[in-house]
């Protein structure tokens, strides 16, 4: 029985470390020579939009690490565009400067070569050769996926441009989340893993980056990173199972109050009102058939919208199979992975439905 620990703070300067001694308690610091921390760094927005690990969540856990830990403390990350710029605007640049702590954009790495789901793909030396991996998901929605937590975090261990071009591979959400659980048992094979996530500020809609913040106000622990994800997932209202990657990895847990210390049940703990992204409203309403017959005109499309859009070119970088070129979308090239809409730091890409 997996336990997962949470503390409700209403904001950033209210944190203590009643739940981190809860989550590292069995954790024996002295075994470890190499800590690696993996926020949520998706890309370059500030604090404030709350699409990424907040710099206080992680200044945090790095000041609770160096008063128990004397070893090497290394921040990793590899955003879906431009790591070091995503770095800088994040404000995670500058709490791992104060801390005198390395942080690394996994593309500039070392990897190592490993197959997953019969596609070869590097996994940075850092990833593999840490003792402990600290990870800390942002509490989000997502349009592809309906829910981001700890699980589809660890998927910012594979570099650069790698990842946009493995939706291109894995286009669909049941292939997704099959690769997701195959890279998460291949990075947490035989390695401690703990999961702290930052859900006091998190995303409602369209997530993961362009929803709208949600003061959610929640901070949830555990050594199993699963089963933060399955709390988590019932906290902002989804069925556990609606999340694929939650089926297919499912554990048993229980449910700890850090902040007083007694266990609490499901029953007990009361679902937050949690918009979710319009692409689940399509599968909820939609029978089986109808929606083999008219997905392709119910299906939501991402659609550039030119009074938003300043001509960065990101969304047509980032997409795996060169639908978007000259700022116009082919749609019958693309496959629906909204990575242009996920990477889009100005919100210029709306996903509309084809017959409206």
């Amino acid at each position: 029985m997996e336990k997962v620990f949470y503390s409700i703070r209403e904001d950033y300067d209210s944190l203590d470390n009643n739940i981190l001694d809860l989550t590292f308690e069995s954790c024996n610091f002295e075994k470890f020579d190499k800590i690696l921390i993996k926020p949520n760094i998706l890309g370059p927005y500030p604090p404030e939009r709350a699409v990424t690990t907040h710099p206080k969540f992680l200044e945090w856990v790095i000041k609770y690490l160096q008063d128990n830990f004397n070893g090497k403390i290394i921040v990793g990350e590899s955003s879906g565009y431009s790591t070091r710029k995503s770095f800088s605007v994040s404000g995670i640049e500058d709490i791992c400067r104060k801390y005198d702590i390395k942080y690394i954009a996994f593309e500039k790495d070392e990897h190592i070569k490993t197959k997953i789901l019969d596609r070869e793909i590097p996994i940075p030396k850092t990833v593999v050769e840490s003792d402990l991996i600290i990870n800390l998901p942002k509490l989000k929605t997502h349009v592809l996926m309906k829910f981001t937590g700890a699980v589809k975090n660890l998927y910012g261990c594979i570099p650069g441009g790698l990842k946009p071009k493995l939706h291109g591979h894995f286009p669909k959400e049941d292939d997704f989340a099959r690769l997701l659980v195959e890279l998460y048992r291949f990075i947490t094979k035989d390695k401690e893993i703990i999961t702290i996530m930052d859900g006091i500020w998190g995303m409602e809609g369209n997530g993961p980056s362009n929803g709208k913040p949600k003061h959610s106000k929640i901070v949830i622990g555990s050594k199993n990173p699963v089963a933060v994800d399955l709390f988590a997932s019932y906290y902002i209202g989804y069925k556990m199972d609606d999340i694929l990657t939650n089926k297919l990895l499912k554990v048993d847990f229980e449910i700890i109050d850090a902040d007083k210390n007694e266990k609490k049940s499901l029953n007990e703990i009361k679902p937050l009102k949690f918009k979710k992204p319009d692409t689940v409203y399509l599968n909820s309403f939609l029978p089986p058939q109808i929606v083999r017959i008219i997905f392709h005109l119910m299906t939501l499309k991402p659609k550039i919208n030119k009074s938003r859009c300043i001509k960065c070119r990101i969304c047509e970088k980032v997409c795996p199979v060169n639908a978007i070129k000259n700022l116009k979308i082919d749609r019958k090239k693309c496959i629906n992975c909204y990575c242009c809409h996920e990477m889009c730091p100005y919100d210029a890409i709306e996903l509309k439905r084809r017959f409206l």
